[in-house]
């Protein structure tokens, strides 16, 4: 009886295990981006760093938007930062263009009531930036001057 418990239970393990999704290290927290640690040190709020350590890294652009969202200081500073990139190397990152995409959502939908909107010229140099085009981080870089 005990073996017949044991050989059952050994072929039930890899089926639970194959079943059960694995952990990607993309969709955990404790990874933070180049671009979220540029982006907060822009806003100046790099003690944000360790709240975000803790949202997956796909989920980090729109968690950064919506904190943009609700700081409106931050936003001016972030879109500033924005418009520097974009003189400077004619794009943004990927990862910019999520949170800028992520701005439009939210101030699209009825969260917006909660937060309010920006002006229209803040929100037409949002659009904009969402339809720059997309330059690797380390490109960017390079072509600022220091």
């Amino acid at each position: 009886m005990i073996n017949t418990i044991l050989a059952v239970a050994a072929l039930a393990l890899p089926l639970s295990a194959a079943s059960t999704p694995r952990s990607n290290p993309m969709n955990s927290g404790g990874i933070v981006s180049l671009s979220l640690v540029e982006a907060l040190a822009a806003v100046r709020a790099p003690e944000l760093a360790g709240i975000f350590s803790f949202i997956a890294e796909g989920d980090s652009p729109f968690a950064f938007a919506d904190y943009l969202a609700r700081d409106k200081k931050a936003l001016k500073r972030y879109i500033e930062k924005l418009g520097d990139d974009l003189k400077a190397a004619n794009g943004l990152t990927a990862w910019d263009h999520s949170v800028c995409a992520g701005l439009v959502n939210l101030y699209a939908s009825p969260l917006a009531n909660t937060f309010g909107r920006p002006e229209d010229k803040r929100m037409s140099r949002i659009n904009q930036c969402v339809l720059a085009p997309v330059i690797p981080l380390g490109e960017i870089v390079a072509r600022r001057k220091r």
